[in-house]
This record gives C-alpha cells, structure tokens and sequence, in this order.
C-alpha cells in the first residue's frame, strides 16, 4: 500500500506550468553555475583540513545573486582531486531557499555536485506566490530543468493558482 501511495509529479513551484524559460528556483541553486560571488555568513567556522569539510554553524545565510540559503547549519565537502571544487553542500535546520517570489523549506537540503541533483527531504514545501507542493521528498535535476515530489508513505500535495489571464480584468 505504501508503494501505491507513493506519487511522484513535477514541481509546478520549482517549474510551474507554463513558465518555459524560466529559472527555475531550485535549478539555479547548484553553488557553482553562477559567475556571481558567494557570500557566507555565520555564527561559526570550522575547517578540517584532513577530510577537506567546511562547517559553518548558527544562523547560516548564504547569497549568490538573488538567491538565498539559510539553515541552522551547512557543511561543505571539497573534493579531494579538484582544486577546492564543491563536491557536495549539505544544509540542516530550518532550511529555506528563495529566489524572488519562488521559495522552498525543508529540514534538510544536499546539493550533489557530482550527480547535479538536489534532494530536500523532512517536509519539504515548495511554493511559487500561492501556489505550493508538498511530499516527504523533492528531487531536482539540476541538467534535466526537472523535479519529482515523492509522497513515500503519504502522499504529494499540491495547491496551484491559476495565473491571471489576459483580458479577464485580473480574474483567475
């Protein structure tokens, strides 16, 4: 029964339907396909230098353009072949990611740098304006431009706003 109410759909919120070409909210968060700087900030730093892991702790606010990360806490694994390349980021605690009005929460949030994908897991939301879609978890190919929502044992819940359309005087 719990594999039959496993669901997997695409995320209107990270992709909503319709919105070909735009960026997508989760697809620009790969840390590393921007030109733009990186900044970081936290209440803490520490750097092993044996394992090549970053942890920033407390209050963690990252920016990259006009995207913004914020977690309670976010490890950063550098691969030990490439020279500091980001192998994988790792954000736990009250996670949120935003980019303008599209935004996600989660518990937890790895980017794979490897595999290009990110997974948000413990009660992801994404949201784009009124709109939202639940599961217990989201995975987004950062190459593919899409995303699954997986219900596990419960099941994928969506709330999608019609856009205004043109001429209607605003109405949905």
């Amino acid at each position: 029964m719990a594999q039959q109410a496993r669901a997997a759909t695409h995320a209107p919120a990270a992709q909503p339907p319709g919105s070909a070409g735009v960026d997508p909210l989760l697809g620009g968060l790969s840390f590393t396909s921007s030109r733009e700087p990186i900044a970081m900030t936290a209440d803490a730093l520490e750097f092993d230098y044996r394992t090549r892991v970053l942890t920033y702790r407390g209050n963690v606010v990252v920016t990259q353009g006009d995207l913004k990360l914020e977690s309670g806490t976010l490890t950063v694994s550098l691969d030990d072949h490439a020279d500091n390349r980001v192998k994988e980021v790792a954000a736990v605690g009250d996670v949120r990611l935003s980019k303008g009005t599209r935004w996600a929460t989660a518990g937890r949030a790895v980017f794979d740098q490897t595999q290009r994908k990110v997974v948000l897991s413990d009660n992801p939301v994404l949201h784009d304006g009124g709109s939202q879609v639940s599961g217990e978890r989201v995975v987004v190919y950062l190459d593919e431009e899409r995303s699954v929502v997986e219900g596990g044992s419960g099941r994928v819940k969506a709330v999608l706003i019609p856009s205004p359309r043109v001429g209607d005087g605003g109405r949905p």
